[in-house]
């Protein structure tokens, strides 16, 4: 039954698929999550297992600026309301029927994949093409990379005069070395690095103030490293009609004014020529014996005005032909028809009205299903067009929202689509999947001095991803950057194990730099003493010698742990997820987190002077620092400061401490200004901590005094996050383990302060923890495998 619930709020957020992930698809979802007051959910299918549709595969592969729109892209589906299923195929994987059972509304973002047909004979001889094959077989679209093209012709004819034909005839002109800096597919770089094509002509049915390619895609041929641009000065004269026309078309005029330039140059006898020839219409493609495509005969065209005042071609009778081994059509892409989806077949777009689709045959309004881009509008306008069209059409969807019934209740949990396509077996990309391909492609091409290496094939892409997601799974995950699992880490680099550490806070250490980085430890093994700040990069140094097998993540807190496929996942604050075999809790008295001020002026200084971690004093050198707090990590800054600042001044909102007596008694005797029953209000400066404004709690008197610092010392919080949900045995505040320090959960190993082992005491020393880090790592090398000791050889034998 329809949900009865109101759709867009928190308890019944709006679920809408977007079908087909390229521009169109990203601006209607971005309109869609800057809707003001509506809770949403926004599924984007796509039938290939990459986003972004045309600017992955119909821009240039020289054209790497106008790709950057991707980034734009990234964000959107970074949001957590935003979920990809690539390699998903509407009609097929899912139908028509499947979208509305699981969504509210559904938007057709699927573009205009076919070309438009001459309707001349010979149109289908070998060696004729529509220049959409073309440009999707270069781009390394899946669908296209088993064609072939045959460019051992020394001519080739492409007939039209829109962006697209420029790209195919830049394409055919560029030199192997220019090629090689772009991300076409690799067999199509081998291909065109073999080409015999020495003359390309660009055919145009009306004259060259009517061409629809922009300025900068004339003005780039000028940079073609082996190509001449021939234009007979003849071609570039105007009938009266044309030029009233552009009168005031300053793109025409600019257009007009370049190709003069080029007919004043001509011929530079380069190894390659692009031919423009205006007011000709293909009449015929006319092939040899073989039926290969050997010229093709041309109508001179003039121009007349319709009654719109829209110059029109009109063939004269009179005919030339050219000599040319292939021809790429390039005058129209046209949409093709979704299955149960109505279909405009002379238009080439889904039915709709502004948006809505509709039922051809009527005109009525079909409910719940909406349309974007070209194909809604037809092939028409740049990428950018299609972000004020998928507004347009967002804001018909929110019209009609009050009135809308939406899916059945029962599916209206966004994983019920998760269970449906797993039900039919369909391997289905996340946007974290496509992350990981697009990283192996990237770094496929950095070597190479080219912006990617494309993936060309679907199975290329799951083999890539498959190995991707093995490279990404830890045989150790380690929660915690405290000492005992920085020696944790040390250890499993030291048993040839991949391994990464988990750390909440932005340096490792635990306590020892939460609390009291500046103080000295007597209790270390070795050491007469050593500080607490100079331990922890001991351990961090001792683990990098490891890097990059084995890592730590700063300021990545655990948010959720799951289990899949006999792995253990735990998805961070961040969103990342880090998958591996085995799981070490190793977080002490849980992630320290320091209580921050609740004051806009001290937010806005964080990093630029305002700290709440604070571990190397040579930082506060020569500056005038203002302490806040009254517990013992605010009392000890004060101390460890005064003979490196200019000035210390410690402010309490008290008169009492909470510090050790013997810390407040020294804090007493020392030059540290106290300032008791005050509290910071404001902080000021421009771009940087200049002075703090105190008020006096008792008399509320305001004082506003000169500062460089502000260290923060208000305490800290310690959250145990989601490790609570694992179901592992505890006792009050601890994990039991044990004596291999494993927990009740298979796979789950915990040490240090977190950990208790039956029948035994927990110290909380730093001494045990480490021996805790090694017993733990090793019977986990020994699980893993077999083949390995769990009893490790001395590391003195190792030659490291």
């Amino acid at each position: 039954m329809a949900d009865t619930q109101i759709l867009g709020t928190e308890e019944r957020p709006l679920r809408v698929a977007v079908i087909g992930a390229g521009p169109s698809g990203f601006y209607a979802v971005q309109s869609l999550l800057n809707q003001k007051d509506l809770a949403v959910s926004v599924d984007i299918i796509d039938h290939l297992p990459a986003p972004y549709g045309l600017v992955r595969y119909g821009v240039a592969p020289d054209h790497q600026k106008i790709k950057s729109v991707t980034k734009v892209y990234d964000r959107i589906a970074a949001d957590p309301r935003v979920r990809f299923f690539g390699n998903v195929t509407f009609g097929a994987d899912l139908s028509h029927d499947d979208i509305l059972d699981y969504y509210d509304q559904v938007v057709y973002a699927v573009g205009a994949q076919t070309d438009r047909r001459l309707d001349i004979p010979g149109e289908d001889l070998i060696g004729s093409y529509p220049a959409t094959d073309f440009v999707a077989w270069y781009n390394g679209h899946p669908d296209y990379r088993h064609l072939e093209f045959d460019l051992s012709c020394e001519s080739v004819a492409v007939i039209g005069v829109g962006n697209v034909a420029m790209d195919v005839a830049r394409i055919l002109a560029l030199s192997p070395s220019e090629l090689e800096e772009t991300d076409i597919a690799d067999y199509a770089l081998e291909a065109l690095r073999h080409s015999k094509v020495k003359d390309i002509y660009i055919i145009a049915r009306r004259g060259p103030a009517q061409v629809k390619f922009t300025n900068p895609e004339l003005r780039e041929l000028a940079e073609l490293e082996v190509t001449d641009v021939i234009i007979n000065p003849a071609e570039l004269e105007l009938d009266e009609y044309s030029a009233a026309s552009i009168t005031d078309n300053r793109e025409a005029q600019t257009n007009l004014d370049i190709m003069r330039h080029y007919a004043e140059i001509g011929d530079t006898h380069r190894q390659k020529n692009i031919h423009f020839l205006f007011l000709r219409s293909p009449v015929e493609i006319i092939g040899d014996d073989e039926n290969r495509v050997v010229r093709v005969r041309l109508e001179k065209n003039e121009l007349r005005p319709t009654s719109s005042g829209y110059l029109n071609s009109h063939g004269i009778g009179e005919y030339e032909t050219v000599e040319v081994g292939m021809v790429m059509r390039s005058i129209g892409y046209r949409g093709q028809p979704l299955p149960g989806v109505p279909f405009h077949e002379r238009w080439g777009v889904i039915s709709n009205a502004d948006g809505r689709v509709t039922v051809y045959e009527t005109g009525e309004v079909v409910p719940r299903e909406y349309v974007t881009g070209w194909i809604k509008r037809g092939p028409t306008g740049i990428i950018g067009t299609n972000k004020p069209d998928s507004v347009a059409t967002v804001r018909l969807m929110m019209e009609d929202l009050p009135s809308l019934a939406g899916a059945p209740a029962e599916n209206a949990d966004p994983q019920a689509i998760v269970a449906l396509l797993k039900a039919r077996g369909i391997r289905f990309v996340t946007w974290d999947d496509w992350l990981l391909l697009d990283e192996a492609e990237v770094a496929a091409g950095e070597p190479l001095g080219r912006p990617r290496v494309k993936f060309t094939s679907i199975a290329a892409m799951f083999d890539a991803l498959q190995q991707a997601i093995e490279a990404q799974i830890q045989d150790i995950l380690i929660i915690g950057g405290g000492p005992a699992g920085l020696y944790a880490a040390f250890y499993a680099g030291l048993r040839n194990m991949k391994a990464r550490v988990l750390e909440a806070m932005p340096v490792a250490g635990g306590q020892l730099s939460a609390l009291y980085p500046e103080l000295d430890i007597y209790d270390m093994p070795g050491f007469f003493k050593v500080g607490a700040a100079q331990l922890v990069r001991s351990f961090e140094e001792q683990t990098a010698r490891f890097a990059p097998q084995v890592e730590i993540c700063y300021e990545r807190s655990a948010q959720s742990v799951s289990f899949h496929d006999g792995l253990i996942e735990i998805a961070d604050h961040t969103g990342t997820k880090h998958r591996t075999r085995r799981l070490i809790i190793a977080t002490g008295i849980g992630a320290i987190t320091p209580n921050r001020l609740d004051n806009p002026s001290v937010a806005k200084f964080e990093g630029k002077g305002v700290y709440y971690f604070a571990n190397d004093r040579a930082v506060f050198r020569g500056k005038r620092v203002l302490v806040v707090g009254g517990g013992d990590s605010a009392v000890l800054w004060a101390l460890n400061l005064k003979d490196w600042a200019d000035q210390v001044t410690l402010v309490h909102r008290r008169d009492k401490f909470r510090a050790r007596d013997a810390n407040v008694a020294e804090l007493m005797e020392s030059q540290v200004k106290i300032r008791t029953f005050h509290e910071v209000k404001e902080v000021k400066g421009k771009g940087k901590v200049e002075s703090a404004v105190l008020v006096n709690a008792r008399t509320l008197a305001e004082e506003e005094i000169g500062v460089d610092a502000i260290i923060f010392a208000l305490g800290y919080r310690a959250e145990s996050g989601p490790l609570g949900s694992l179901g592992l045995e505890r006792d009050e505040h601890f994990i039991m383990v044990d004596g291999y320090m494993r927990t009740s959960q298979p796979g789950i190993y915990a040490i240090g302060d977190v950990a208790q082992q039956e029948g035994s005491v927990n110290l909380k020393l730093i001494a045990t923890g480490l021996a805790q880090a090694a017993i733990a790592v090793n019977h986990a090398c020994h699980d893993l495998r077999p083949d390995q000791k769990l009893i490790p050889p001395h590391s003195s034998m190792m030659r490291l």
